[in-house]
């Protein structure tokens, strides 16, 4: 039998068709949107998502790219070496931890790496690309495989990035 669904990615910049910032499935005029918080398929109206995004920045997706899009959990996280400042950047010394930012329809969940060797909710992120204070920290993007190898070097963890 196949699969019932129109499936579709949001696409606005920065953000691609390859690299999407949500998935989201129609049947029969009823939306569904996946939460990359959870990782289950949610109505309209759940967590206040009232309305599918604008038809000009979502594209259409097979129904197997879709499978495939939902299975790779880490393909919808960016990571970020974090830096006080960017001057400590400049110098060459190392990242203190690793942040990351993990957006879903329903909300943006950003997250530290903290000394207790847990994921705990941050504003890094925000305060990077909004700096309002006087001091936003300096981040510097990497790939989960380089998040995984800083903290097993800062941190002695392994695992750590795992959803």
């Amino acid at each position: 039998m196949s699969d019932p669904y129109e499936y579709f990615v949001k696409a606005a910049p920065p953000y691609t068709e390859e690299r999407p910032s949500s998935l989201w499935r129609r049947l029969a005029g009823r939306w569904e949107y996946l939460s990359l918080l959870d990782w289950e398929w949610h109505a309209l109206s759940a967590e206040g998502v009232t309305a599918p995004p604008a038809a000009e920045v979502l594209h259409p997706v097979p129904a197997e790219r879709a499978a495939a899009l939902e299975a790779d959990r880490q393909g919808w996280v960016r990571y970020w070496a974090f830096y006080f400042d960017e001057a400590e950047w400049r110098d060459g010394e190392e990242p203190t931890t690793v942040v990351r930012r993990r957006r879903s329809p329903e909300r943006i969940y950003d997250e530290t790496f903290m000394r207790t060797n847990e994921w705990q909710p941050d504003s890094a992120v925000y305060e990077f690309f909004h700096p309002r204070g006087s001091h936003p920290p300096h981040l510097v993007e990497i790939g989960v495989d380089e998040a995984e190898r800083l903290l097993q070097e800062l941190r002695g963890v392994t695992g750590a990035t795992e959803l």
